[in-house]
């Protein structure tokens, strides 16, 4: 079985037990109270090191609580539950059992392959919850061992937006990154810490009269609170320690030390207690987060185990049932932690066959993950190879199964793998580099590649006679040669990825087209990252490695390299292409019922950014949403690329759309997804997709100061990234450097830019440049240069249907746009220039109509109707005999109007009076 299940299959029953109290219980009324008052708050959080029994008081609390009143959802979480849509799979079911077919609407959409963002559904949530009558209280235990972002972000946006029909608890070891300081501040939250847990005297006395029967006199009591600081359980071990009618304090006096040290010597004297069998039971059982008879057995090598949880559980001896069957159990953390503890300072051999046992258990079971993670304990390094290569079958067919997060988990375990075992097995090498070339540092990456071509070359020598062999060793040899080749071809010196895909072409086999087609990606990138500056070799090997693709008869390889083609044509200005494309990866993604392959998450990140540049933004944002939850479900090495992808294109919709908050908030998440990404691949991606739109941003909320620096911190650092990051990078100074205005520097660093760009053919980047020239030149009031620059992006993006490239530049472009069509004009219609001028004053009237005040009502004086009048006509290029003769007014009268609208306008010609009246809003829609 596959480790990384879907959603539906990886729900444990199990975690939403409310953990059932064994045995006599301290009655605790002043926490009961505190608990009762939780209802009263949106959120409240008991927080608290281990051991003070947050878990029982949650768990006979809430089952004290009136039957429904309100009803309790109860999720225990694990380390698992950092997969956000799996977190919230959980919670959802958790209401469901509650409510049964009430939330089943929300669980479909979550794990549809068309599930909308996370917000959204949590939206649909609180609305769900606010037409309810029921209330609810959702409980999740053990918080501290969620580290994902992405779960606490979303946790934060229920909790801030909250219905009075939820009121959610956390217990938690440690603070979660939550918005506490405003929680507290409103007074939206209750905390329950260590020092309303700790036990007073009173119930410390109270806690040995219920469990022991024994009653103990006030100091003894006090002593032993100020021993154990109200520490549950140490109380609860001192008893199991204690033989009848001992005095605790006689125990107690024979240890010193912190809590911890109280634990280990009050486990030892229980293991002391217990006969052979038993102590044997529980040290070989520690090694397991959870308990079941059959797995125990197999751990043990022997029969009883169910004899054994049962004895436990009636012993009260820190074992808590998981079900209500009594199948499933698991020891109290902090015990099973000194148990195992003890279990390795007196048998780590022995140790170490238990984790093999428990190992092979799991794996026959189906579950990979456990089986991994304890052979890793085992240090059974070959079996975890034989493990993770059992798995690469599906490894160059984009279809790898491992999610983002597990991405993460899975570099964490090959770099526990000796080196030893990774260099004697090539497969495993290259297997480790293509998981993880996203995240592995670049050094890992070729160390892998670097053992696994030595090994594979002496073979061959070995194998030359062997032609079967020789023939596989050949395919190998240039798979770990052609995937060198895609590592090299976004690195500096990116022409080098070329002569090593000639390598790899040489030694792979004519019908391996798997190989080939990563050999195709590789000189993609290489033609476009290096000094070759060739889009349309580049166009030609995407081209090549979908029909490779095709060859391989491999759907959601053919999507990933229809992915690879449309990044070209977007450079190169191909809109129309990029369409057509992405319409045949929907269909190819096409699953029964309607679903979606995720893998077109890519080809719709670009369709929408189609939709954005021809100023369709709703339908573009629409998409954009639907392909990110799409593409949050990828499971392949290429999942980082893909969901990368998407938010850099979102962040340019937000900005298109000027919805800057949400803009900010993209971009945050593209910086979390970096954090995890191999440095030099998000260093590329970004100067590639992200900076321009990012300092975009920061122009727009008024953060010169912040792109400043970054454009100081460029000019200074020593330049590691391609030819084409570079030339990205010095188009978005230039950006900065009009917002400074300097555009004669401006105007001398676009000139190489727009001469690679052109030589290149990527003429979607010469619009851009050429947009910029033309503003340069405006700012020197250089009319003719500035119209000559424009007239050049236009006659390149008509074709294609650009608009929002032109619109996004604002007041200034759109002076520009009016003073190319009066002069156009004079030759015929202008259809082009009409429709992307038409989009300015469609953004002008959405603006008014959200209420935005315009600027004009800021001026000190405002122009009189007559001065209105004259500005028109001035607009229209008239002179002032023209305009004199128009009005049937003396050219004086023009003058001093002239004067008066440039003096009110704090202008001081023409060209500055009419781009000054159009930022204003002062002008009519037509002129």
């Amino acid at each position: 079985m596959n480790p990384f299940l879907s959603l539906e299959n990886q729900l444990l029953t199990t975690k939403f037990y409310v953990p059932v109290s064994l045995g006599p219980l301290l009655s605790r009324p002043r926490l009961t109270s505190l608990l009762n008052e939780s209802l009263k708050y949106p959120l409240t959080l008991v927080s608290a090191a281990a051991g003070f029994g947050k878990t029982t008081l949650l768990s006979t609390w809430s089952q004290s609580l009136p039957a429904n009143h309100p009803r309790v959802a109860w999720v225990s979480l694990d380390e698992e539950d950092n997969e956000p849509r799996l977190f919230w799979t959980y919670i959802l079911t958790a209401f469901n059992k509650q409510l049964p077919g009430r939330f089943s609407s929300l669980l479909a959409l979550l794990q549809s392959p068309q599930s909308p963002p996370l917000s959204t559904l949590l939206a649909e949530l609180i609305n769900l919850l606010v037409e309810q009558t029921d209330h609810f209280l959702l409980i999740l235990d053990d918080y501290q061992v969620i580290t994902e972002p992405q779960v606490h972000s979303t946790l934060s946006y229920l909790v801030e937006h909250l219905p009075a029909q939820l009121r959610i608890i956390l217990s938690t070891r440690a603070d979660p990154p939550l918005p506490l300081v405003q929680l507290r501040a409103r007074g939206h939250m209750l905390e329950v810490r260590t020092d309303q847990l700790r036990c007073t005297a009173a119930e410390t006395g109270a806690f040995f009269q219920v469990v022991m029967g024994i009653q103990f006199p006030e100091e003894t009591t006090q002593e032993v609170t100020v021993r154990t600081e109200g520490w549950l359980v140490g109380l609860q071990l001192l008893t199991l320690s204690l033989p009848e009618q001992a005095n605790p304090l006689s125990l107690l006096k024979e240890v010193s030390g912190d809590q911890r040290y109280i634990l280990d010597y009050l486990t030892q004297v229980i293991l002391q207690q217990q006969s052979q069998e038993m102590r044997m039971f529980l040290l070989s059982t520690s090694i397991l987060g959870q308990l079941s008879a059959s797995l125990c057995d197999a751990v043990m090598e022997q029969t009883g185990s169910q004899r054994a949880l049962e004895q436990l559980e009636r012993a009260n001896l820190f074992v808590v049932s998981l079900d209500s069957k009594r199948q499933w159990y698991r020891y109290h953390a902090l015990f099973a932690e000194v148990l195992s503890y003890w279990l390795e300072q007196t048998q780590p051999d022995f140790m170490l066959t238990l984790h093999h046992r428990a190992s092979l258990w799991y794996a026959e079971h189906g579950q990979t993950t456990q089986a991994i993670l304890h052979a890793l304990h085992a240090k059974e390094w070959d079996l975890v190879a034989d493990l993770i290569e059992g798995m690469s079958s599906q490894l160059l067919r984009l279809a790898w199964g491992v999610s983002l997060h597990k991405l993460t988990i899975l570099h964490q375990w090959l770099k526990q793998l000796p080196t030893e075992i990774v260099g004697s097995r090539p497969l495993l090498c290259l297997a480790c580099t293509v998981m993880l070339w996203t995240v592995a540092s670049s050094s890992m990456q070729q160390a892998w590649l670097s053992t696994a071509e030595a090994t594979l070359t002496a073979s061959l020598t070995a194998q030359m006679h062997d032609e079967a062999s020789s023939k596989t060793i050949r395919d190998l040899l240039g798979s770990v040669i052609g995937f060198r080749a895609v590592l090299q071809s976004y690195q500096q010196h990116a022409e080098a990825a070329l002569p090593l895909c000639q390598q790899a072409l040489s030694l792979l086999s004519e019908h391996n087209f798997l190989a080939r087609c990563q050999v195709a990606v590789a000189q993609v990138w290489a033609y476009s990252n290096s000094v070759a500056n060739d889009a349309s070799a580049a166009m030609e090997s995407s081209l090549q490695a979908i029909a490779l693709a095709e060859a391989a008869g491999q759907p959601t390889l053919i999507i990933g390299m229809m992915g690879v083609a449309v990044v070209q044509m977007l450079g190169m200005g191909r809109l129309s292409e990029i369409q057509r494309l992405a319409q045949q990866a929907m269909q190819l993604g096409e699953q029964p019922g309607g679903c979606k392959l995720p893998d077109v998450s890519l080809l719709a990140f670009y369709q929408a950014e189609v939709w954005r540049e021809r100023n369709q933004l709703d339908a573009a944002c629409s998409l954009m949403e639907e392909a990110i939850s799409l593409g949050e479900q990828l499971e392949s090495f290429a999942s980082f690329g893909s969901i990368f992808y998407g938010y850099a294109l979102s962040l340019r919709v937000r900005l298109s759309r000027g919805e800057l908050d949400a803009a900010c908030a993209v971009l945050r998440k593209i910086e979390d997804i970096g954090r995890s990404m191999e440095p030099s691949l998000y260093l590329l991606v970004c100067s590639c997709f992200v900076v321009t739109d990012q300092v975009r941003l920061w122009l727009a909320c008024g953060e010169l100061d912040r792109a400043t620096h970054w454009a100081e911190q460029l000019e200074i650092k020593e330049s590691h990234g391609t030819p084409f990051t570079r030339e990205r990078e010095e188009a978005t100074r230039v950006r900065i450097l009009l917002a400074t205005g300097q555009p004669t520097l401006a105007l001398q660093r676009l000139e190489p830019v727009l001469h690679r760009a052109t030589t290149g053919q990527r003429w979607g980047h010469v619009i851009e440049i050429r947009l910029l020239q033309a503003l340069a030149y405006q700012m020197l009031q250089e009319e003719m240069q500035a119209l000559q620059a424009l007239s050049e992006a236009v006659r390149l993006a008509e074709p294609e249907g650009y608009i929002r490239s032109f619109v996004d530049e604002g007041v200034p472009m759109e002076t520009l746009f009016y003073q190319l069509r009066k002069r156009e004009r004079k030759d015929g219609p202008t259809p082009y220039l009409d429709t992307v001028i038409a989009a300015f004053q469609q953004e002008r009237r959405a603006g008014i109509q959200a209420g935005e005040p315009t600027m004009a009502q800021l001026l000190p004086e405002p122009l009189s109707e007559r001065e209105l009048e004259v500005l028109q006509l001035l607009v229209q290029g008239m002179s002032n005999l023209e305009i004199a003769q128009q009005l049937v007014i003396a050219v004086d009268t023009v003058k001093r109007h002239m004067s008066h609208i440039f003096s009110k306008l704090g202008v001081h010609n023409r060209m500055q009076a009419e781009r000054q009246a159009r930022e204003l809003g002062l002008l009519g829609e037509e002129d």
